[in-house]
C-alpha cells in the first residue's frame, strides 16, 4: 500500500472513531413523555388500575423532558398529585401539582431538576406515594419512557460509519488495481 493510501486510510479511521465518539458523548434530546397513574386511597398508585401499590411504581424521565402524567382516581375520592422536589410533603412554588380530581386529569411540566424525588397525593400522602426519578442530561434513556431519545444522533453516526467504510473500500479497490 502506498504512503498516500496509508495516510488516507489513517485519516478515514480517525474520522470514523471521532464520529462514533461524538455520537456516544452527546446527551439524549428532550422528549415528550406521557405517563399514566391510577390511584386509590386503599391501593396507592399504579400504572394500571389493577397494579396499585403503596409505594407506587418508580417513574423515570430525563432532565428536560416535557412530561404529561394522566392521573385517574379509581375509588371516586378526590386526589391531588404532587411531585415533591424538596421532600417536605407540601406543595411549594415550582413543584408540579395537578388540580384536585375524582375522575381523571392531566399534569404537564418540564422535568427541569435532576434527582430522585417523591410523588404523592397531597390529600392522602401516607397512603399514596412513590418515587419520581429525573435522570441528568447525558443519562441513557429510561426504558419506561416512549419517544425519541436521540434517534437523529444515531442516524448521523451511522452515516459517518457508512462514509468512512466507503472511503476504505475505495482505497482497497485502488490498491488491487
Amino acid at each position: 500500500m502506498s504512503k498516500v493510501a496509508r495516510t488516507g486510510l489513517a485519516l478515514m479511521l480517525v474520522a470514523l472513531a471521532l464520529g462514533m465518539m461524538s455520537v456516544a458523548a452527546l446527551p439524549a434530546r428532550a422528549a415528550n413523555v406521557s405517563l399514566s397513574l391510577y390511584g386509590s386511597y386503599a391501593g396507592g398508585w399504579g400504572t394500571t388500575s389493577a397494579s396499585e401499590t403503596n409505594p407506587g411504581p418508580t417513574l423515570t424521565v430525563n432532565q428536560g423532558d416535557s412530561v404529561t402524567i394522566t392521573v385517574s382516581s379509581t375509588d371516586g375520592f378526590n386526589h391531588q398529585l404532587l411531585i415533591d422536589y424538596n421532600g417536605n410533603g407540601l406543595a411549594d412554588p415550582g413543584e408540579p401539582m395537578s388540580t384536585p380530581f375524582s375522575s381523571t386529569t392531566t399534569l404537564t411540566f418540564v422535568a427541569d431538576q435532576a434527582g430522585t424525588f417523591h410523588y404523592l397525593c397531597v390529600i392522602h400522602p401516607t397512603a399514596m406515594k412513590g418515587t419520581f426519578v429525573v435522570q441528568g442530561t447525558g443519562s441513557p434513556s429510561p426504558s419506561n419512557v416512549p419517544g425519541d431519545s436521540g434517534g437523529v444522533l444515531v442516524v448521523v453516526g451511522v452515516l459517518i460509519v457508512v462514509v468512512a467504510a466507503a472511503g476504505v473500500s475505495v482505497l482497497v479497490l485502488r490498491r488491487r488495481r
